[in-house]
């Protein structure tokens, strides 16, 4: 689960440009994405600044570096060019990720959630997902208090269609 969502909008991040790399207008690329073969399709993307300002890019190329990856951009011919860049999140039309296995879920469409228990009772919203090494947890927000809720089936039922996560009631876990 480690698309990130820049905004709440029609567009997810799928990787953060890093420094540049050589002379001649490629940057670093880190994957924000459990699907980096991805980038060898991408022909368009959104670069997000920090600043919210989005540039349209064609891709002219990636190819793999270890863990990162190298993007050249059409029309960005040197290092002053990409720098620009640095910073900025790559985003791709939300209708293009990925799909999921069954019960499985994107960052992005988590959260924002409405949390209740079984009996129906309000807990609070999803504001993070944290990915640990056992299973993700969902970090909920009750009131001004974060409250972890462990995403596995046995505690919790995701309903994307009404919005919402059910958790059952066990002591101590709200």
């Amino acid at each position: 689960m480690s698309d990130a969502q820049p905004d709440s909008g029609a567009f997810v991040a799928v990787g953060r440009v890093l420094k540049p790399r050589g002379l001649q207008g490629e940057a670093f690329l880190v994957a924000l994405t459990d699907f980096p073969e991805r980038f060898q399709d991408l022909d368009e993307v959104l670069v997000q600044m920090p600043d919210g300002a989005r540039t349209p890019l064609r891709i002219g190329s990636i190819r793999a570096y270890g863990n990162r990856f190298g993007v050249k951009f059409l029309g960005v011919e040197d290092i002053e060019a990409v720098s620009r860049f640095r910073g900025g999140l790559l985003l791709i039309p939300r209708e293009a990720v990925h799909p999921l296995p069954q019960d499985t879920f994107y960052v992005f469409e988590v959260v924002g959630l409405a949390v209740e228990t079984e009996a129906g009772e309000a807990v609070g919203r999803v504001v993070d997902v944290l990915s640990l090494p056992g299973n993700d947890v969902y970090v909920v927000d009750r009131a001004g208090q974060e409250i972890l809720v462990p995403a596995v089936r046995h505690f919790v039922r995701v309903d994307l269609k009404a919005g919402r996560i059910v958790v059952r009631d066990l002591d101590g876990l709200i």
